[in-house]
């Protein structure tokens, strides 16, 4: 293995330093690419700070990722006979590592620089995520057992006694809720209220969510805010699920679900909190309805599951210009074989269903975005603003303009 390489790889990937030690911690190759960049420890200090604290040791040899000073991480990493040590880099999201220096364990032979504000700021700041990739990929190219980031999480991050407390705290809600004769809601309220989302039915959804019961809904944080952004982000997901048994596109779903979580992350009151997560169940249902009453019953689509890839192709790739014989490409089908079984299934022909989804999608830009025609045009794959237009004309009895005027967000006026 060229072992050289892979440093070089993993300081220029992190822009920080790479070194390896021999198993006394004797300095064997240094590498970083940033010429001024100087850590704040010196090479034979931070092995020693790592030997004070933890190194990989044990069957697995796990590598041991050290925060230093409350704002650098490092990792150790044993590979074969020799040591890894990757950083310093920061973490862009706080990660509470379980190894710290200063911690525990007194190292009195080594005085911290004071870290500067410019100091640190030099220091490369990446997602833990990144870190983490970067480590595994050092220590699974060194052993036969490879170790997963659940395995590195749970040995640096997490804290061990974690499922005890769980289980501790469990017992004591169950408790609790007994004494008191606390109880949730009931799932059968839960049952009608997704079902009739899966069903499209905005009658019956409406009647379960003015049902009136006994339970209560279960503390998801402690601040009343985030309680109610919680309780949102689980009503929408539930949603998007029903809809997608319902026979929404998964993408779509999928997304329409990340815009409503989104809002609801950035609401400042609960009553807003409440309106958005509503307003979803009652989208997902409006969505399957429609699908129902397009398909006017036909079940084929379910018993061939291309129909729903060839929807997934299509949802993806609405910026710009599709065509049958790239989706049939794709799918690995013949593009006529493709073109049949579609409007078998869908009552519709592949070019008119593109075609459609392609003026809804032109009908959330007009509403929700700043574009022009000409633009928003360009965007979905139109040879020409009076191309999409006179589809759009077509199918909502509107030109764009009159149709921006009608239903566009009036805060893009301002």
């Amino acid at each position: 293995m060229n072992e050289h390489y892979l440093i070089k790889y993993i300081s220029y990937h992190l822009h920080t330093i790479v070194r390896r030690y021999d198993i006394n911690g004797t300095l064997l190759e240094t590498c970083c690419a940033r010429i001024s960049f100087r850590d704040l420890y010196e090479d034979d200090e931070i092995f020693r700070i790592f030997t004070g604290t933890a190194l990989p040791h044990g069957k697995k040899d796990i590598p041991v990722i050290l925060s230093a000073e409350g704002e650098l991480a490092y990792a150790m990493i044993r590979t074969g006979s020799r040591y890894t040590l990757i950083g310093p880099v920061r973490m862009t999201t706080p990660v509470d590592f379980r190894h710290t220096y200063p911690g525990e364990i007194p190292l009195p032979d080594i005085s911290a620089r004071p870290v500067t504000k410019q100091w640190l700021l030099s220091v490369y700041a990446c997602e833990y995520d990144t870190f983490s990739k970067a480590i595994l990929l050092v220590h699974n190219l060194f052993h036969e057992e490879e170790i997963t980031e659940e395995m590195l999480n749970l040995e640096n991050s997490v804290d061990k006694k974690t499922d005890e407390k769980l289980r501790e705290s469990f017992s004591q809600l169950v408790f609790t809720n007994r004494e008191y004769g606390k109880v949730h809601n009931p799932y059968d309220q839960e049952l009608r209220e997704f079902s009739s989302i899966e069903s499209g039915d905005l009658a019956q959804l409406k009647r379960s969510l003015s049902e009136d019961y006994p339970g209560e809904i279960g503390t998801l944080s402690e601040d009343p805010l985030r309680h109610a952004k919680n309780r949102g982000i689980v009503v929408v997901t539930l949603a998007s699920r029903a809809a997608m048994r319902g026979g929404v596109v998964p993408e779509e779903a999928y997304s329409l679900s990340d815009s409503y979580i989104q809002k609801i992350e950035k609401c400042r009151d609960i009553p807003a909190v409440f309106h958005l997560f509503y307003a979803a169940e009652y989208e997902y249902a409006r969505m399957v309805k429609e699908l129902k009453e397009q398909k006017e019953g036909t079940l084929e689509k379910d018993k061939n599951p291309h129909i729903n890839k060839c929807k997934d192709y299509i949802f993806s790739h609405l910026h710009g210009r599709i065509s049958i014989q790239e989706i049939a490409d794709a799918l690995g089908l013949n593009a006529a074989y493709l073109s049949e079984l579609f409007h078998e299934c869908e009552k519709v022909t592949l070019t008119e269903y593109i075609r459609r989804e392609k003026i809804n999608l032109a009908k959330n830009l007009l509403i929700y975005s700043r574009y022009s025609y000409s633009e928003i045009s360009t965007y979905l794959g139109f040879s020409s603003q009076s191309h999409l237009g006179k589809y759009f004309k077509s199918a909502t009895g509107m030109t764009m303009r009159q149709y921006r005027n009608v239903y566009g967000m009036k805060e893009f006026d301002a």
